[in-house]
């Protein structure tokens, strides 16, 4: 796949990188003109006698390829640098979108850090890699062909000597190449280390200050945060070292080649002009070599990044991601059929249940911490695949649903309020789109009772309230992932301790409004309190056993 995703984003990204080659090329065509200008303007002041040559002329026309070097150079890097920042975009995308369809199996195994890190600064060298590195091979190429060239027209027998050095460069790259590789691993995992600290961290804040553990955890970021530093000086030393060191290797086989052949150079055969220039040839071949030593490294790096975002996009996306039976609204039949789940490495939370919830009932799911009350809840929305049997939906197995109109069924409130840093109408929306949004959002702030606590906040339903909604109180929090889920009119509803943060008034206030809004919606309730339970036709209690039946209306 790894030659293949090179050709993928070369291909998409071609005029790009061909006007980056072509710049290039032209650049190396100019830097080749320029040693044979010089050496003829120094061998014509060398030879002349008498009067001062006049060198008008040929120094015009160094000056002419030095401007046109010059522009093309820095056209080469805006054009490099455009292209680099536009796959850089274009990679993130991909890496984003896919990883926004991967199972949530795929992220329990995963460190956020893993895909944080993949996604911001890693894929920069595989950007680099396409824009500056492969697309200036050509150039390289052209300077180290053209250079050995005219060495050969200038002296054919010197310039064979030139070809013996090729397997000391080859040897001295595959050494430090497997240096660089070996570094960019570790760089790379004490990057991600650091980054998952630092989120972490920033995620569990208000323990570590109520059990004053700053300093413990100020430690810990601080020693990552050393590690990275360390294998980053490391590597910048070692890719530092290895273009100098290779341009001095080329300068000193230059040197050699000369002290060789300094008799032959010498000779009558050889013209002033013709010895300056092998010599300012001899030198120029020390920029291919030091550009290749850094070739060499830069794809070492983007090989190591490559390999771990073949694994990302080698993962399966969820089932019914792109095909999948189309759904209209449902009527809400749900039936759970000899279901069995266990988590990786874990006993089975569930086994062999079988449970049917009819078209407009309210379900109260009762029963014990660990019994597999919220499993049961993510299996429903295709958050897992169950071990052993299925779910059907309306006589359907829910696996055969296109996945994302599967889940436009539900509303679902989970224990946990999922808020992000926006206004409380743009959290209650949630990027679902809708003709009359602002009614709709209204209405469900009415019937969530986050109306209750707008007249309060200075901005009413367009208040920031901060990341993960830390502006809020517990219930105002859990209000408003209410208010979301009843946005968008699902046919059924799922309340996970939907109300677990309201104190009782509240709650009691809650229940009456929703007898109305819930009725002719399939409900599922998870909870405990009896303000919630009331709204139940009938209460089942979820064990280790299976289902027991608690209570039925009427």
């Amino acid at each position: 796949m790894s030659v293949g995703f090179w050709l993928e984003w070369a291909w998409r990204f071609r005029w790009q990188l061909a006007a980056i080659s072509t710049l290039t090329l032209l650049s190396s065509i100019a830097t080749l003109a320029v040693p044979w200008l010089a050496a003829d303007a120094l061998g014509t002041v060398v030879s002349a006698e008498g009067d001062a040559p006049d060198l008008t002329e040929t120094l015009i026309i160094l000056v002419i390829v030095l401007a046109l070097l010059t522009g093309l150079n820095i056209a080469a890097a805006i054009q490099s640098e455009r292209a680099s920042t536009r796959i850089l975009t274009d990679l993130r995308k991909r890496i984003y979108e896919h990883v926004q369809i991967m199972p949530l199996s795929f992220h329990d195994e995963q460190r956020s850090g893993d895909v944080l890190a993949l996604t911001s600064y890693e894929v920069g060298n595989l950007s680099d890699f396409l824009a500056s590195t492969l697309a200036n091979a050509p150039a390289i190429l052209l300077t180290t062909i053209g250079a050995i060239a005219i060495l050969y027209w200038i002296d054919p027998v010197m310039a064979l000597i030139v070809p013996l050095l090729v397997p000391a460069f080859a040897m001295m790259i595959r050494l430090t190449g497997r240096q660089l590789r070996g570094l960019s691993g570790k760089v790379r995992a004490a990057e991600v280390d650091l980054v998952a600290i630092a989120e972490r961290d920033l995620e569990i804040l208000p323990a570590i200050k109520a059990f004053a553990v700053e300093e413990h955890h100020r430690t810990n970021f601080a020693k990552a945060a050393e590690i990275s530093r360390d294998y980053a000086v490391q590597q910048a030393q070692l890719k530092a070292f290895i273009g100098p060191l290779m341009a001095f290797i080329a300068a000193l086989a230059a040197i050699g080649v000369l002290m060789i052949g300094s008799g032959q150079l010498s000779g009558e055969a050889s013209s002033p002009a013709e010895i300056f220039a092998f010599l300012l040839y001899a030198a120029l071949l020390t920029r291919p070599a030091g550009a290749l030593a850094n070739m060499y490294s830069s794809y070492q790096m983007a090989r190591g990044t490559l390999a771990r975002l073949e694994t990302v996009l080698a993962f399966d996306p969820e089932t019914g991601h792109d095909s999948g039976i189309s759904i209209g609204r449902a009527k809400g039949a749900i039936c759970f059929e000899n279901l069995s789940f266990a988590y990786p490495n874990r006993s089975p939370v569930l086994t062999k249940l079988d449970l049917a919830i009819e078209p407009g009932e309210t379900l109260a799911v009762t029963g014990e911490n660990g019994v597999g009350k919220s499993t049961l809840v993510r299996l429903l929305l295709r958050f897992y695949d169950a071990s052993c049997g299925r779910i059907t939906l309306d006589g359907t197995d829910i696996s055969q649903f296109q996945v994302q109109e599967f889940r436009r069924q539900f509303g679902y409130v989970p224990q946990r309020a999922l808020l992000f840093n926006g206004s409380i109408a743009d959290n209650i929306a949630f990027g679902q789109s809708a003709d009359n949004r602002e009614e709709r959002i209204k209405v469900a702030a009415r019937l969530s009772q986050v109306d209750d606590f707008l007249a309060n906040l200075p901005d009413g339903l367009d208040t920031e309230i901060g990341d993960h909604g830390v502006k809020l109180s517990g219930g105002q929090r859990q209000r408003i992932a209410l208010a979301r889920a009843l946005f968008s009119d699902p046919p059924i509803m799922i309340l996970d301790e939907a109300t677990s943060m309201y104190d009782l008034e509240s709650e009691a206030a809650f229940v009456e409004e929703c007898v109305e809004v819930l009725k002719d919606r399939t409900v599922i309730l998870i909870t405990h309190r009896p303000a919630s339970l009331s709204l139940a036709d009938r209460v089942i209690k979820l064990g280790t056993d299976g289902v027991s039946e608690v209570s039925q209306k009427g």
